[in-house]
């Protein structure tokens, strides 16, 4: 489905770029604002996992693990997506003087529906990192285990925190706790922060709660004494 709201979007930003006829400098900026966002909308869901839920890989780099994320995309208002590419759309090639200022209020709506993540920028952004006994390495920078304090997953749309990693003890420690009347964006708003010296550090975000939870195993067993072992 993600795949099919791509090629719609591409197509119409397309359409805006290429077909639509401005009889006016002011309907020109409308047109390609308008083929702008949606053809950076089409971009960004392409790189966002094909499916409803996010997605992970890991692969083996010695005693380290390299695991890289693609978010789930963010539910997107549709009716007032929709309805503000249409109304846009009517604004360009007719002609009446001063009404591609609509046009253009129609595009900052369409903008800020379609471009605005509510979960914030990294939830948009696909994500890797390195985990091994060590600690975790993620931006070119290492989180000693030494100064690891514990790992969250967290979602800020619903408040809850569960920490599934305690350094000190080394197994997991903690469950998450389902979020009663979430509303359907939070359902891809969970993020895993580790938390080392103090500061907290965004792993991967954009996450539905079954891929958090695996990614958090998976860095709960490549930070475990028996990872060297094996």
């Amino acid at each position: 489905m993600n795949r099919v709201i791509v090629v719609i979007a591409g197509v119409a930003g397309l359409w805006f770029l290429l077909l639509a006829s401005p009889r006016s400098a002011g309907e020109a900026a409308v047109k390609f604002a308008f083929a702008a966002i949606l053809l950076l909308f089409a971009y960004r869901r392409f790189r966002a996992s094909p499916q409803k839920a996010a997605e992970y890989t890991k692969h083996q780099d010695g005693v380290w693990q390299r695991i890289e994320v693609a978010p789930a995309a963010a539910p997107v208002n549709w009716f007032a997506a929709i309805g503000s590419v249409v109304l846009g759309a009517s604004t360009v090639g007719t002609g009446m003087a001063y009404f591609w200022v609509l046009g253009l209020l129609f595009a900052a709506i369409a903008g800020l529906v379609l471009l605005l993540d509510p979960r914030g920028k990294s939830a948009a952004t696909p994500s890797r990192f390195r985990v091994g006994p060590d600690g975790i390495e993620v931006g070119g920078q290492l989180l000693r285990k030494a100064d690891f304090h514990d790992l969250r997953i967290k979602n800020k749309f619903g408040g809850d925190v569960s920490i599934v990693y305690d350094a000190s003890r080394g197994v997991p420690t903690g469950t998450l706790v389902g979020m009663a009347h979430r509303r359907k964006v939070s359902e891809v708003a969970y993020r895993i922060e580790a938390e080392a010296a103090g500061r907290a550090y965004v792993l991967a975000a954009g996450l539905d709660e079954v891929t958090a939870r695996g990614i958090a195993a998976e860095i709960g067993k490549a930070m475990s004494p028996e990872a060297v072992a094996s």
